[in-house]
């Protein structure tokens, strides 16, 4: 059996929710014996009605999609989750959580004020929530994957708290029965962030050996258009500044993860097109998936929403359980 929390945050990066410490702790042991903890977070301009819709989307299909795969014989993945704890976060990535607010005329012009607030969210409350997780197990505790899985500015939030596990490595310890992975759908933040000098440069050295798969696309405007045009105020270096989600990763950022493989996602990709792939960083292109979707095209964004797919999900499926 599985099951799904829900964990808001605000825009200081405190938990709301009064008993996150009991419910988190209760969810690490017996009877739960979670093998998994999958932890969602949505990027900008999304309110928490659309982030529910989208996390029930996103988790019911994907479920589906590995549950499939599980009844295979022999299965076509040999380290599927036999059981699994799904944590959904939502933080104010918009001016107003009412879609009818005025306030939210601005919205475009709060670009700069959610990119930071992406990255306090991470830093502090989602840092806290895989705190109170590992605080809960005890030496005789299953091994646990944690999976991450970020969209947009999502991913900053990811990054940011992978990066203060990192930075407080002396506080908080990754046993060595707990693997981390990390998918970056569209990322929305620099290609060259996780070059060793830059916000999140500790996560390619990271002591407990994370692994990230990166998805990029061509058909995503968002990034390859409006995250450039976003800096234009920036008058030292206007519109130098390109996106992970829309370029991949620097010669840089491969070669501190000791090199990456790069795969095509197209309509009827398989999981099998990821599971041979040994390098910790896996970069996917979605560009043939994507000019080829009959999903609507949203006028501004183009395809930087379009992750619902079977593909993208196999894709997941193959990186994760491979």
């Amino acid at each position: 059996m599985s099951h799904f929390l829900t964990v808001p945050i605000n825009e200081n990066g405190v938990i709301v929710d009064d008993h996150i410490n009991s419910t988190l702790s209760q969810a690490m042991q017996p009877p739960f014996d979670f093998t998994d903890v999958f932890l969602y977070s949505h990027g900008w301009w999304t309110t928490a009605t659309r982030a529910m819709d989208d996390y029930n989307r996103f988790s019911i299909e994907f479920a589906r999609l590995v549950r499939t795969l599980a009844s295979n014989a022999p299965p076509a993945l040999l380290s599927l989750p036999p059981s699994s704890l799904g944590i959904g976060v939502h933080w104010p990535s918009m001016l107003s959580e009412d879609d009818n607010s005025i306030a939210n005329f601005g919205e475009a012009l709060s670009f700069y004020t959610m990119e930071k607030r992406a990255d306090t969210v991470g830093e502090h409350g989602v840092y806290t929530i895989l705190r109170l997780l590992l605080q809960a197990r005890t030496a005789t505790s299953p091994p646990l994957r944690v999976h991450w899985l970020g969209h947009s500015f999502g991913c900053k939030v990811v990054c940011s708290a992978l990066q203060e596990i990192v930075n407080d490595s002396a506080t908080i310890q990754v046993p060595k029965n707990v693997t981390v992975n990390a998918v970056l759908l569209q990322a929305a933040f620099d290609n060259n962030d996780l070059e060793t000098t830059d916000i999140y440069g500790g996560l390619a050295g990271a002591p407990w050996g994370l692994r990230i798969l990166v998805t990029r696309s061509d058909e995503d405007t968002a990034l390859q258009k409006w995250y450039s045009r976003a800096h234009l105020v920036n008058l030292f270096n206007p519109g130098s500044r390109v996106a992970l989600g829309a370029k991949g990763p620097t010669p840089q950022v491969v070669q501190q993860f000791g090199g990456a493989d790069q795969v095509d996602v197209a309509v009827g990709f398989q999981s099998s097109g990821v599971v041979a792939l040994q390098n910790r960083m896996i970069v996917a292109n979605l560009t043939p998936l994507h000019q080829a979707s009959t999903e609507p095209v949203d006028s501004f964004s183009g395809r930087h929403s379009d992750i619902f797919h079977v593909e993208i999900y196999n894709l997941i499926a193959g990186f994760l359980f491979q």
